[in-house]
């Protein structure tokens, strides 16, 4: 045996290991559930230049929000230098279910985490959960309450995302690749880490943060991405992160192969930020963390699994393509009883639960060199830029 092919053979086996045991965890360990009272919310819904249609569309969706008590929405003009912030401002004028109030942060820095950061130190925030919210995406009428009761069912939760799909993935295959994505996977293993107490990818688009943690462990601004830093801050200091898939909202993803290419190169180097911060919040805390980005690296630096098993098949190195075929199997039971138990159906069909592996391999032999890049970005310390602005 080669020292390639036993590499390979102890990546996919620890792949595999990792899948197995979320397989279990998600069956066998069940969802906590909060009934009790609701804690006041701040939504900061930041925004730089966005399209004002789609942008008072968002705020339209947050104002329709079913809540036990009105809802704080802070809306950040990041700097935009266009006439977005002027329709906004007309919009927040006229009366609205719940409060809406626009700030304005004189110049935009590159990343989102400080426009968050602005809006927190202005001390206007009044909620015990904030929930992040992006200016082009539409939350579901309950989602805001799904997502704060999945929050507050733990006193260890100090980040929960929601259930986010893409509207705009009809536009290209591109989008459609990244539909796939969506309702299959990501959903599943979020659900099952979830289980665990430890999701290591939240989504910003849609996530609530427990404000006292906030205010424990400070702001966003530090880093990147600040959605997966952040989460991973907050796991290194003990906390758990969670996954709510009833609060459901949609977003708009990039439609081109240019678009695609910022994004997950800009997710990629927001997975080293995160490593790092683990190490540097406790060496425990970095050890733990080791195997997650092991495995994220491995499908990163190397070749897709599309050209990966090619190369396999070509030189007769089976037992990998073996364990890589166990896996997926493991990943589909998965999501169909993830899909299943969430009354998700209406979402993803069978037949689209068995073209989600083809589609998930066509999209990261797309993203490799991208999330390739980003890790090299890292690395390299090249300065930050949000990259998709």
């Amino acid at each position: 045996m080669s020292i390639i092919e036993g590499f390979l053979i102890c990546t996919s086996a620890i792949t595999l290991i990792t899948t197995i045991v979320l397989f279990f965890s998600y069956l066998l360990k069940r969802e906590r559930v909060y009934d009790g009272e609701l804690p006041v919310v701040t939504i900061f819904l930041p925004f730089f230049n966005e399209d004002k249609d789609v942008l008072l569309q968002s705020l339209s969706y947050l104002d329709k929000q079913d809540y036990s008590s009105k809802l704080q929405i802070i809306v950040i003009d990041d700097g935009s230098d266009n006439n977005s912030a002027q329709y906004v401002e007309k919009w927040v004028s006229k009366k609205r279910n719940h409060i809406f109030e626009l700030v304005k942060k004189p110049i935009n820095d590159g990343r989102k985490g400080f426009a968050l950061d602005y809006a927190l130190e202005l001390n206007i925030a009044i909620g015990e959960a904030y929930v992040v919210v992006d200016s082009d995406t539409y939350i579901e009428p309950t989602g805001i309450k799904e997502l704060v009761s999945k929050l507050w069912s733990d006193n260890r939760y100090a980040a929960v995302c929601g259930y986010i799909t893409p509207s705009n993935y009809a536009d290209t295959f591109i989008g459609l690749l990244q539909h796939y994505e969506h309702i299959s996977f990501y959903g599943a293993i979020r659900a099952a880490q979830d289980r665990l107490g430890c999701v290591p990818v939240l989504a910003g688009a849609f996530v609530a943060h427990r404000a006292s943690t906030v205010k424990e462990l400070g702001g966003w601004s530090e880093w990147l991405v600040e959605d997966i830093a952040w989460c991973w801050k907050a796991i290194s200091n003990g906390y758990r992160t969670g996954y709510a898939p009833r609060a459901k909202a949609t977003t708009q993803c990039p439609t081109d192969v240019k678009g695609l290419f910022k994004q997950r190169r800009r997710w990629s180097r927001g997975r080293v930020e995160a490593y790092m911060v683990a190490w540097n919040t406790h060496w425990f805390a970095g050890l733990c963390s080791t195997p997650w980005f092991v495995i994220s690296a491995t499908q990163y630096i190397f070749p897709s699994s599309l050209i990966l098993i090619s190369i396999m098949a070509i030189f007769n190195i089976w037992i990998p393509i073996i364990i890589g075929l166990i896996n997926i199997f493991f990943y589909l039971i998965l999501v169909n009883y993830y899909i299943k138990e969430n009354n998700l159906s209406s979402d993803i069909s069978k037949l689209q639960i068995l073209k989600a592996p083809l589609f998930s391999v066509l999209l990261e032999s797309i993203t490799w060199l991208p999330n390739l890049l980003g890790y090299f970005d890292e690395f390299s310390g090249k300065k930050k830029s949000w990259l998709t602005r």
